[in-house]
């Protein structure tokens, strides 16, 4: 029995692809079995197409701000990484395109039948042609899932076309396709895919493999398939208004997510932010307690050594109060005038308490001057340490401001604004279970998916 071909374009979802997550028709038992052909990390492979191009565009440029100062993928979809899912520039340039292609049904060339075997080997030979066949066409990413149904394959490429105006090599599937030789227009992929599509033909002729002519009016949908496709286009329009507002409420998937992405990384840049003058703020804390630490050290080895000068002044003036005894020593005039005799020891007394005198005086007037400059000090050192005193209390006042305050908000506000989209989320999809019309509203907002996988 003839077997049908499907090619068509695929969501392009590299965690389903790479089965990060497993849907519920994946066989996992039989993952293992799966054959990657290619898998080049998508941003490796922009840096690697477009790096040396944007390069060659900024040399040209003499204003700084004409210049690319991001990465080809960041300047052309404004995301710093590209997600593993499709996204749309403002131009409507896509981050990458996928193909899917399958021989047969899973009624006539199941996973696991003769008729499968084959198909995959078909298929495999087909994909380790296409990048010859399709210069234009980067494959980072292509694999032959054999733990569902029926054989297929995944092609995962970024179309790549050279332009004379700005970045000389660019994402562009228009001009990628016209590059290849299918020229202009909406049906320059119709050309593309027409062309793959004879390629697969004639490998699986060279199999044993006959295929059946594509039919315009049904595509590469059987008989059956077709029926029910139509059944559920009928259902559709019945209720098209119903999933129009359905649409315009939940909007995109693809962009709740991307939103939600920039929300998170929005919140957590914010919060980064904080964290880092959070921890300035502690080390400017930290420096101010040891400061403050060694200007009451200071103060406390100012405040001793005042203490003892003061001690010494005390004692210089007790020696000083022992001249005084001077006065009562008696004296005469003699007959030679108004010279004083005295007896040797009252003289010996005299001299020696004159030096002390002397010497007194002169510490005094040092300790004194010490004592004022120490007194000076000790008021600077003190109005110094209330400064500083001050200054920590404010710094750690603004640091538990900015700890209970700022963050506890910005996670709050993420927390509130991530539950009110999920419940939002949630009331929509219970409506749209209530209506029985989970299955047929997928297959109504992704046309492209064949129902026979």
């Amino acid at each position: 029995m003839a077997k049908t071909i499907s090619h068509c374009q695929g969501k392009g979802s590299l965690t389903h692809n790479k089965r990060t997550f497993s849907a519920a028709n994946v066989d996992v038992s039989r993952t293992k079995d799966n054959v990657t052909f290619v898998d080049q990390p998508i941003d490796q492979a922009y840096n690697e197409i477009f790096g040396a191009a944007v390069e060659r565009y900024n040399a040209k440029q003499k204003r700084a701000d004409r210049r690319i100062s991001t990465s080809y993928f960041e300047h052309a979809f404004n995301r710093k990484t590209p997600p593993p899912y499709v996204v749309t520039s403002a131009d409507k340039r896509k981050s990458f395109y996928e193909d899917v292609v399958q021989i047969g049904t899973m009624d006539d060339t199941g996973v696991g039948s003769p008729d499968g075997q084959i198909a995959a080997e078909c298929l495999t030979e087909y994909i380790k042609g296409f990048a010859t066949r399709n210069p234009n066409f980067h494959v980072f990413f292509s694999v032959l899932h054999l733990d569902e149904r029926t054989p297929h394959l995944h092609i995962d490429y970024i179309p790549v076309g050279h332009y004379k105006q700005g970045v000389d090599t660019q994402n562009g599937l228009a001009q990628a396709l016209k590059e290849m030789g299918y020229g202009t227009g909406k049906d320059a992929i119709n050309r593309w895919r027409l062309a793959e599509r004879a390629v697969l033909e004639q490998i699986c002729k060279e199999h044993g493999i006959e295929i059946s002519a594509p039919e315009k009016s049904r595509g590469s949908l059987t008989v059956e398939q077709y029926k029910e496709y139509a059944e559920l286009k009928e259902k559709a329009e019945e209720q098209r208004q119903e999933v129009k507002q359905l649409d315009n409420e939940i909007g995109n998937k693809s962009l709740i997510l991307e939103w939600r992405e920039k929300a998170i990384e929005s919140a957590e840049t914010e919060l980064e932010q904080l964290g880092s003058e959070l921890q300035e703020k502690r080390e400017t804390a930290k420096q101010l307690e040891t400061e403050l630490s060694e200007k009451s050290t200071k103060l406390l080895e100012t405040s001793a050594e005042l203490a003892d000068h003061q001690a010494l002044l005390k004692t210089s003036a007790e020696k000083t109060a022992q001249i005084r005894v001077i006065d009562n020593i008696e004296t005469g005039k003699t007959v030679f005038g108004g010279k004083i005799t005295m007896a040797r020891d009252d003289y010996d007394k005299i001299t020696d308490l004159a030096k002390k005198q002397i010497a007194a005086e002169s510490k005094e007037n040092s300790l004194r001057s010490r004592i004022t400059a120490l007194e000076t000090q000790n008021q600077t050192l003190t109005a110094e340490k209330e400064q500083l005193t001050e200054q920590n209390y404010e710094l750690r006042a603004e640091n538990g401001k900015l700890q209970s305050v700022y963050g506890q908000m910005a996670i709050a506000k993420l927390r509130s604004e991530r539950d009110n989209l999920q419940r939002k989320l949630d009331r929509v999809m219970e409506f749209i279970k209530s209506l029985g019309l989970v299955e047929k509203l997928q297959a109504f907002l992704n046309p492209t998916k064949r129902l026979h996988k």
